[in-house]
């Protein structure tokens, strides 16, 4: 990031490279739209070139990363809210398509059908959560992020990411085992 800073297109490159995956997956996790996802993290990398200049190294560079997806997460939520909507795939096509990824193995029918609705439940379960809540979750469980970057990205006590992450766990649970007692 600090060849970044310095106008170093090749190091740009290499940062998109490693860390575009990761955006998507955030993004999806949160929304649950992959085209909304691509876009949300091309305009991640667009903002964190527009200001490279004003990188200051003071925490890994995920962190720094997942700082501005977090903030681009959050400016949509409120358009959103204002009443622009923007898409959100409905679940019946995320059941369809992990039907269709789960057929493609070599499992027993019953074994793949209790697969695709055990994972449409905790989607469903992730989408019920607070964004906080979710975000901490995805951010740790998804992403494999620290607590302390995770506070480091949502601008919180790590204290605070401990317990937004035990209430999204608590919630889950007790989601899920509505579902699969």
């Amino acid at each position: 990031m600090l060849r970044v800073r310095q106008d170093d297109e090749c190091a740009f490159e290499q940062l998109y490279r490693r860390y575009v995956r990761k955006l998507v997956d955030f993004f999806y996790a949160m929304g649950r739209d992959v085209h909304q996802a691509e876009d949300l993290t091309h305009e991640t990398f667009l903002r964190i070139w527009r200001q490279r200049g004003k990188y200051a190294a003071t925490g890994s560079v995920q962190a720094y990363l997942f700082a501005f997806a977090r903030f681009i997460w959050l400016e949509r939520c409120r358009t959103f809210r204002r009443g622009r909507r923007w898409g959100w795939v409905p679940l019946r096509e995320d059941l369809e398509e992990a039907q269709l990824a789960v057929a493609s193995g070599d499992s027993h029918p019953d074994v793949r059908a209790g697969r695709a609705e055990l994972e449409s439940a905790i989607f469903a379960a992730l989408e019920r959560l607070p964004d906080e809540q979710r975000m901490a979750f995805v951010l740790h469980e998804i992403q494999g992020l620290s607590n302390e970057d995770i506070a480091a990205v949502m601008q919180c006590p790590v204290n605070t990411v401990r317990s937004r992450r035990i209430l999204a766990v608590r919630k889950l649970r007790e989601m899920l085992e509505r579902v699969h007692p």
